[in-house]
C-alpha cells in the first residue's frame, strides 16, 4: 500500500519538535540525576552533621560532669584537713550553681554516706549497695560510669547518675576508697536532643551499651505502649549509618558512640521527609520538562509555519486554478526558490487564462449564433396551422376573426424580429405572448383562457426576447392540450426582492412525474419540440446572459398543473423597441 504523503509544515514540526525534545529529555535527565544525587547526598550529609554536632555537645557535657568529678576528687584529697561541714558546704554552692547537678554523695565501700548534698533517705546501707550505679563503681569495671535513669536513692528523683572511685577520709581516720556519686538530672541531655530536627518529624535518642534507652523523646509514649522504637536494628547495626523500613516506613538511622561513655547517640530520620526536596524537585522537573516540550511544540509549528507559508499560498493558488478561479497573485516568498516557482507559475496560469479566454468568447460566440439562430425560426407546423385557420375563417365569412388573427400573427413577427434587437421590454415580450395565445385560442375554439399580470413598474424592465412563449408553448401542446375541462394559463411578474424578478408561468394542464420534472433541464434530456426552442435552451440562453444564479425552475404534480418560473435581474428601465398591445 501505498503511504499518504505527509505536508513539509508537518515535517518541518515534527523533525524540530523531536530534537528539540530530545535535547531537553537528555538534559533534564542528566540534570534530574545530577541534582538528585546531590539533593540525596546534601541531605545525608547534612543529617550526619547535626548528629556529630550533638554528639560533640554531649561528649562536651559529659566531659564538663568529669571536670566537676575531678573537683570532687581534689576535695576529698584533703578531707582529712577539712571538716565534713566545710566540703559539704563546697559541694551545696556547686549544686546551686548548675541546674543540672541534682545532687553530689560520697560512701565509704560499705555504702555508708561519707557526705551529701542531700539529706539521705535510705533506711541503711544496704539499699546503696544493690544500687547499680555503686556495685558498677565498686567493682572496679572502669575508671567512671554513666548509669541511667533511675530513681535516686538520695532524692528520689529520676536522675542519670555518674559514679566513681575517689580516695576519701577524715579528721579521725586516713583516707580511704569512696565511692563519689553524683545524680544529673536530664535538663542538658534534653534541651540537646529536643532541639535536633533530623527531618520534619525525625529525632534522636540516647541508649547504654547494653541497648537500654538512657533517653528518648518519646519515652512516655514507648512506656505506654503507643509508639516502638526499632533497637533490634539498632543494635544489630553498632556503628555508621544504615536504611531500613520500621512500622512501613522507610527511615535512615545514624549511630555514633559518645566520648568518654558507652552511650550511642541515635539518630532516626524518615526518608520521605529527607527527599522531599528531592520530590518537589522532580515535579519541577517535569512540570519544567512538559513546558518546554509543549514550547518545543509549539515553536516548530510557529517556524514551520513561517518557512512553509509562501509554499502553502502557491499550493492554494494552485488549487484556486484547479478549481477554476485563475485571478491568483505571486506568492511573495522569503526564499529565491520559492519566488522563482511561484513567478514561473503565474506566467503559466496567466498564459492558460489568455488561452482559456479565448475559448470562452470563440464558444459564446458559436452558442449564441445557434440561440439567434434557434430563435429566428418559426415552427413551420404552427404558422401552417395558423394560415390555415386564416383560410378557413375567410371562406366561412368570419371576418373580425381574420383580422384578429393576421393582426395578432403580425405583432407576433413585429416583435419577433424586434429591429435585429436580442433585448426588448418585459412589456413587450409578454405582448408577443400575448399575441401567440390569440392565435392559439382562436385555433383551438377557446378551449382555454389566459391572464396576464405585469405591474406597471416592471413594464419598461429589459429582458433577453422569446423567453416565455416557447413555455407557453409547452403548456398548451403537453398540458392543455389532453383536457376535457377548460384550461387556464396564467402569467405574472413580480420583483421579488434582492434586485430580482419572477415571471411565473402556470397551467390547470396534467401535470407531470417526478421523474420527467428532473430531467427536463438536465442535459442528457432532448430539447422541447414547441417552436424549436426547448426550456433548456431557455435556462442556457438567461444563465449565459445574466449569470448562474438566474434561470428556470419547474414545480408540477400529475393532474394538478404545472408552474415555470423564470428568474431575471431587476435592471434599469429602456426604451421601448416595437409598439406593443398590452395593456
Amino acid at each position: 500500500m501505498m503511504r499518504k504523503p505527509v505536508s513539509i509544515h508537518t515535517l518541518i514540526t515534527g523533525s524540530m519538535a523531536l530534537v528539540i525534545s530530545m535535547f531537553v529529555i537528555i538534559v533534564s535527565s542528566l540534570m534530574g540525576i545530577f541534582v538528585s544525587k546531590a539533593i540525596e547526598d546534601n541531605a545525608m550529609s547534612s543529617m550526619n552533621e547535626i548528629v556529630t554536632q550533638v554528639n560533640s555537645n554531649l561528649s562536651t557535657y559529659i566531659s564538663d560532669i568529669i571536670d566537676v568529678s575531678d573537683y570532687v576528687r581534689e576535695l576529698s584529697r584533703f578531707s582529712t584537713d577539712l571538716a565534713a561541714d566545710e566540703i559539704k558546704i563546697r559541694l551545696e554552692s556547686l549544686i546551686n550553681s548548675r541546674d543540672d547537678l541534682v545532687s553530689i554523695s560520697a560512701f565509704d565501700m560499705n555504702g555508708r554516706m561519707l557526705v551529701s548534698t542531700e539529706p539521705f533517705i535510705a533506711e541503711d546501707s544496704s539499699s546503696i549497695i544493690i544500687e547499680r550505679w555503686f556495685s558498677r563503681a565498686h567493682d572496679g569495671e572502669g575508671d567512671f560510669f554513666f548509669t541511667g535513669p533511675h530513681r535516686s536513692s538520695i532524692t528520689d528523683d529520676l536522675v542519670l547518675s555518674y559514679s566513681t572511685i575517689i580516695t576519701y577520709g577524715d579528721i579521725s581516720r586516713k583516707p580511704s576508697p569512696a565511692v563519689l556519686l553524683i545524680d544529673l538530672n536530664f535538663n542538658a541531655v534534653e534541651e540537646l536532643l529536643e532541639s535536633v530536627r533530623l527531618s520534619d518529624t525525625g529525632y534522636a535518642y540516647i541508649i547504654s551499651n547494653d541497648g537500654a534507652i538512657i533517653y528518648h523523646p518519646y519515652e512516655r509514649q514507648i512506656i505506654e505502649g503507643t509508639r516502638n522504637e526499632d533497637l533490634l536494628g539498632v543494635s544489630e547495626n553498632v556503628f555508621g549509618s544504615y536504611i531500613s523500613t520500621f512500622e512501613d516506613r522507610e527511615r535512615m538511622t545514624i549511630i555514633q558512640t559518645v566520648e568518654n561513655t558507652r552511650w550511642r547517640i541515635v539518630g532516626v530520620a524518615f526518608m520521605d521527609e529527607l527527599l522531599e526536596p528531592l520530590r518537589i524537585f522532580r515535579m519541577t522537573l517535569f512540570a519544567v520538562m512538559g513546558i518546554s516540550l509543549l514550547a518545543a511544540f509549539l515553536l516548530s509549528r510557529i517556524i514551520s509555519r513561517v518557512i512553509t507559508k509562501p509554499l502553502r499560498e502557491l499550493e492554494m493558488n494552485m488549487r484556486d486554478v484547479q478549481n477554476g478561479n485563475f485571478h491568483v497573485s505571486e506568492t511573495e516568498g522569503k526564499s529565491k526558490e520559492v519566488e522563482s516557482l511561484s513567478h514561473s507559475f503565474q506566467v503559466m496560469v496567466d498564459r492558460i487564462e489568455d488561452l482559456m479566454e479565448e475559448v470562452r468568447k470563440t464558444e459564446a460566440v458559436k452558442r449564441q449564433r445557434e440561440l439567434d439562430a434557434l430563435q429566428a425560426k418559426i415552427n413551420p407546423h404552427f404558422l401552417y396551422n395558423t394560415l390555415d385557420s386564416v383560410v378557413w375563417m375567410a371562406e366561412t365569412g368570419n371576418n373580425k376573426g381574420v383580422v384578429r388573427m393576421v393582426t395578432a400573427l403580425a405583432s407576433l413577427f413585429r416583435i419577433s424580429i424586434a429591429k435585429g434587437h436580442d433585448i426588448i421590454t418585459l412589456k413587450e415580450e409578454l405582448s408577443h405572448v400575448e399575441s401567440y395565445l390569440d392565435i392559439q385560442s382562436m385555433r383551438y375554439k377557446d378551449r382555454f383562457r389566459f391572464t396576464i399580470d405585469l405591474p406597471s413598474e416592471l413594464e419598461n424592465v429589459p429582458t433577453i426576447k422569446l423567453i416565455i412563449q416557447p413555455i407557453v408553448e409547452n403548456s398548451i401542446y403537453h398540458g392543455i392540450k389532453y383536457l376535457q375541462e377548460e384550461g387556464l394559463i396564467t402569467i405574472k411578474a413580480r420583483d421579488i426582492g434582492e434586485g430580482r424578478i419572477a415571471i411565473t408561468i402556470r397551467d390547470n394542464g396534467v401535470g407531470m412525474k417526478q421523474e420527467v420534472l428532473d430531467s427536463i433541464l438536465s442535459e442528457d434530456n432532448p430539447h422541447s419540440q414547441g417552436n424549436g426552442i426547448g426550456l433548456r435552451n431557455i435556462d442556457e440562453r438567461i444563465r449565459l446572459t445574466y449569470g448562474s444564479s438566474f434561470g428556470l425552475s419547474i414545480e408540477s404534480e400529475p393532474d394538478e398543473g404545472t408552474a415555470v418560473t423564470i428568474t431575471i435581474p431587476h435592471l434599469p428601465p429602456i426604451d421601448p423597441i416595437v409598439n406593443t398591445r398590452l395593456s
